[in-house]
């Protein structure tokens, strides 16, 4: 059921189930930009889902329901995505065949890299290159647990809707950096012609939710590295409820960047503490991308997520890596009106919504 393959509807609502919040967005893609039509957000009972796990399924249908009726969204196909330990994304290098002998070819691959039975896992690939030498092409291997894939779309079909994809939260996030990228660049270049060409840039996604972080490290729209990091906005909460003895409510506001009243020096100490974790379990991925000649580091830093505005994250992690570092802006793309996102404001919400906005804009079953 992965989404990434197939033909594009002119119309798709992009449902991120995050551990937080239920978001719940609707774009019309036929013109010339897309238009955010339908919007809503819905907070999610703490605990109700651990790590990408769900813990309270019909806590999570009732949040799913609640954001459909908040945004009066049509009765259409969704997409929606998973992440976590049973999703494992590889470049592997095999034989070079046709893509029909690929299909076929590629379930033994599979066994020689995933750690999973392969009558219990949901398989996508896609050719990156076809050719890399030695009769070999590189191709990307995408593989998720059944039980998982189809336990997540019984969820959406109980919640009342149809399932047309699901697919990788760090593709979704990827998906809508490089279409707001897209629109940034061809906007730079008609300005002034050639100004925005030079060599492609690794860039590090990262998707701050609310018990993961999900990295992404991009070139030239192929993913090089992903992996779910075990650290999330609950843990920043935590601390700032530990250190500091804020309420729940206000530890949540701290996250988000609001510190009225709080002593913010102390907020950003503990932001970059933590912050630390993140940086500690990026260096795997850096390393690999090393060791296979790819890569000496990344280029730039995209933050998006529940916990993009962390006060001193963006800065504690273009410090670290010495490398500029920016919250995503999905919206920046989009055409919506002023109606669409009620009291909240778009600015705020943009970060939130890379993952739901790439969902929205990704390519469904026709």
């Amino acid at each position: 059921m992965f989404g990434f393959l197939k033909g594009r509807k002119k119309s798709l609502i992009g449902l991120d189930i995050g551990s937080n919040v239920v978001k719940c967005l609707r774009l019309e893609t036929g013109g010339a930009r897309p238009v955010i039509t339908h919007f809503a957000m819905v907070p999610l009972v703490p605990e109700a889902i651990v790590d990408g796990e769900i813990m309270d399924r019909e806590l999570v249908i009732q949040a799913i329901r609640e954001c459909a009726e908040l945004a009066h969204v049509p009765n259409e196909p969704v997409a929606s995505a998973v992440s976590g330990r049973a999703v494992i994304v590889k470049k592997i290098v095999m034989d070079k065949m046709s893509q029909t002998d690929a299909r076929e070819a590629i379930y033994w691959e599979a066994e020689q890299h995933v750690p999973f039975d392969i009558d219990d896992i949901s398989l996508a690939f896609q050719v990156l290159r076809e050719d890399v030498g030695a009769n070999q092409m590189e191709v990307l291997l995408v593989a998720a647990k059944k039980d998982m894939i189809l336990s997540h779309a019984d969820l959406i079909r109980d919640a009342g809707f149809k399932p047309a994809v699901i697919d990788v939260a760090s593709f979704a996030n990827q998906n809508s950096w490089e279409f707001a990228r897209g629109s940034q660049v061809a906007a730079a270049d008609a300005e002034a012609p050639g100004a925005v060409a030079g060599r492609a840039e690794f860039v590090a996604l990262l998707d701050v939710g609310g018990g993961v972080t999900n990295v992404n490290i991009i070139r030239d729209g192929v993913p090089y590295f992903t992996r779910d990091l075990p650290i999330g906005t609950a843990r920043f909460t935590e601390e700032f409820q530990k250190q500091l003895g804020l309420t729940f409510e206000q530890a949540t506001a701290a996250a988000r960047g609001h510190l009225e009243g709080l002593d913010a020096g102390a907020v950003t100490e503990i932001v970059r503490a933590v912050g630390a974790e993140i940086y500690h379990g990026l260096e795997p991925s850096l390393s690999y991308l090393r060791a296979a000649g790819e890569a000496e580091g990344i280029d730039r830093i995209v933050i998006s997520g529940g916990g993009a505005k962390l006060p001193g994250l963006r800065e504690f992690l273009a410090g670290s890596y010495e490398v500029p570092a920016e919250l995503a802006d999905p919206l920046s793309a989009l055409d919506y009106g002023p109606e669409v996102f009620g009291e909240h404001d778009p600015a705020e919400l943009s970060p939130l919504l890379a993952v739901s906005v790439g969902l929205a804009l990704r390519k469904a079953v026709e």
